[in-house]
């Protein structure tokens, strides 16, 4: 009577186990150590769309477009040395479709044999979360460091850069230039024109800035109002000038008309470039004061035009040639 008991636990037992492989959403996948599947359950024919028999034909690299057999020889050793583990892949199914799977790999010996025996999750809405989450952190991050006015880095972005570059000019022993840029009587344009057409005029400005600075790495930013910086790391003093000369000729050369300006019938800037070199620290502070310097004197000196100054220690400053 207990024997047929027993037996009648172990039959018992043995169909929960295959009601239950049968119902999970989940796939249960046997391979051997030569990567054939030996074992699926309905999940797995449901998801793949292959038949069973259809499996037990084919490899893991038939099925994961991520293996072929060097790699699965490598992967067999890592189960037989680590027992238990997880990773993410990819199954192909019957149709073409690449589908992400969490894969919970675990080494089963039976039969004299041992098979990896792989719990494995469709994890596609997982994946298209992780996405979404993702394109909305770029963009709060794009939107934390841009000016919302001309798409410009924004004051804090330039900051960062700064202190950021300011740090590498020291490390590497390359010139940094700062170039400060302000738009010449805009208040009198403002009040002439309202400020929508105020920020129409500033929107083709930054665009022109944009456009005229092509230097590798560079920074171009709204510093406030309607004045602009740009960081241009790795260039010298002589670039730099031409750099902002180029970027004067071209916000000229949008001739927004300017009856107010005492400088010319059409919108113009003044630009302040500072170099620096050598290897002496200058904090970004300092940097700005000096640039700032410069686009004073281009503002002092008639605007329209370009002021340069050039620096290898803290305290010392050369005047660079102007262009205007």
């Amino acid at each position: 009577m207990a024997e047929n008991d027993e037996a009648r636990e172990a039959s018992y037992r043995a169909m929960l186990t295959q009601v239950t492989v049968d119902k999970l959403a989940d796939m249960i996948i046997w391979l051997d150590e030569h990567g054939r599947y030996v074992f699926v359950n309905p999940a797995t024919t449901r998801l793949l769309g292959y038949s069973a028999e259809e499996l037990e034909g084919l490899h893991v690299w038939d099925i994961d477009p991520h293996f072929d057999e060097a790699r699965w020889r490598e992967h067999w050793a890592e189960v037989v040395a680590r027992k238990s583990f997880r990773l993410e892949t990819v199954n192909r199914s019957r149709d073409g479709v690449d589908i992400p799977i969490e894969v919970t790999v675990n080494l089963v010996e039976y039969g004299g044999q041992r098979f990896n025996c792989s719990i494995v999750r469709d994890i596609t809405e997982r994946k298209r979360f992780e996405a979404e989450l993702r394109a909305l952190n770029d963009r709060i991050y794009r939107l934390s460091v841009t000016d919302a006015l001309t798409g410009l880095a924004n004051r804090r972005h330039f900051d960062i850069q700064l202190d950021a570059e300011s740090r590498r000019h020291l490390q590497w022993d390359r010139p940094l230039s700062l170039v400060l840029a302000d738009v010449d009587a805009f208040k009198a344009f403002n009040d002439a024109h309202g400020h929508v057409d105020g920020d129409r005029a500033l929107q083709r400005v930054a665009a022109a800035l944009q456009d005229a600075v092509a230097v590798p790495g560079a920074t171009v930013a709204r510093y406030g109002g309607e004045e602009f910086a740009c960081i241009l790391p790795g260039t010298s003093h002589t670039q730099a000038l031409a750099v902002a000369e180029q970027a004067r000729l071209a916000v000229a050369a949008l001739d927004i008309a300017h009856a107010h300006s005492d400088v010319a019938p059409h919108v113009t800037a003044s630009l302040g470039v500072l170099t620096v070199e050598g290897t002496q620290p200058h904090t970004p502070d300092a940097l700005l004061r000096l640039a700032d310097g410069a686009l004073y004197r281009a503002k002092r000196e008639g605007r329209d035009r370009v002021v340069g100054v050039s620096v290898s220690s803290p305290t010392s400053g050369v005047p660079a040639a102007g262009a205007g």
